[in-house]
């Protein structure tokens, strides 16, 4: 028994337990974004990557880093067409509407690309009928060494970077069953807002796409590919 005035070790235990639970959701809120993140590059690096080439991280980043240049030649020309390789359709036509009232307004693009600096894995998910891997779509946060000053009849327009600085964008890809595609783009303030729920990925079994592994294996047992 505890002398009087003093806490015994249950008090503690019952004290300390919910601070702590409390502690760990408030932290997962506060850093939702990069758990996330943590839980997203583990997938792709161990699930996805080994049996598809274009889920590897490494890939993903030469793909960010091939595209990232013509998304600001587009910009600057206020012209995505460039871009037909790399973006879906309704990419394409919300940039050419958004293009269209910029010119309207007299504004004019002036900023420029330096280089990608990182790129953040955030959140990968279903979001069509499939089979997947088509309609998988794949949420990145991508810093950049750049610049995206917009110039309108009275100068500058506030809120954009004459200068090269970091800048913060968010980005989705969607996979159309053979190749990424960009699906939108649009500037990073703070962290991606929540998004709604989601049915989860199919089975890499109910995949309709022979994985890279399996069919370099089969090539290789059928006498069609390259032995090392």
């Amino acid at each position: 028994m505890s002398p009087p005035g003093e806490h015994g070790f249950w008090f503690w235990v019952a004290f300390w337990i919910p601070a702590v639970l409390m502690m760990f959701a408030f932290a997962r809120y506060l850093f939702r974004e990069q758990w996330g993140e943590l839980k997203t590059l583990r997938f792709l690096t161990n699930q996805l990557g080994p049996y598809y080439d274009e889920f590897d991280p490494p890939n993903l980043n030469t793909w960010v880093n091939r595209c990232a240049p013509h998304v600001w030649h587009g910009w600057r020309l206020r012209d995505f067409s460039g871009l037909e390789g790399f973006a879906t359709a309704g990419c394409l036509a919300q940039a050419a509407a958004k293009f269209e009232a910029e010119s309207r307004a007299g504004l004019v693009f002036e900023g420029r690309l330096d280089k990608v600096l990182k790129i953040h894995f955030l959140d990968l998910r279903f979001v069509g009928p499939g089979p997947a891997p088509a309609d998988i779509e794949l949420r990145l946060r991508v810093e950049s060494h750049a610049s995206d000053a917009l110039r309108g009849p009275a100068g500058p327009v506030a809120g954009t970077q004459t200068e090269l600085s970091q800048l913060q964008h968010f980005w989705t890809l969607r996979h159309d069953g053979r190749q990424w595609r960009l699906a939108a783009i649009e500037s990073a303030q703070g962290d991606h807002p929540p998004l709604p729920p989601a049915p989860p990925l199919p089975g890499l079994l109910d995949w309709k796409r022979a994985p890279a592994a399996v069919a370099a294996k089969d090539d290789t047992e059928n006498g069609t590919g390259e032995h090392q």
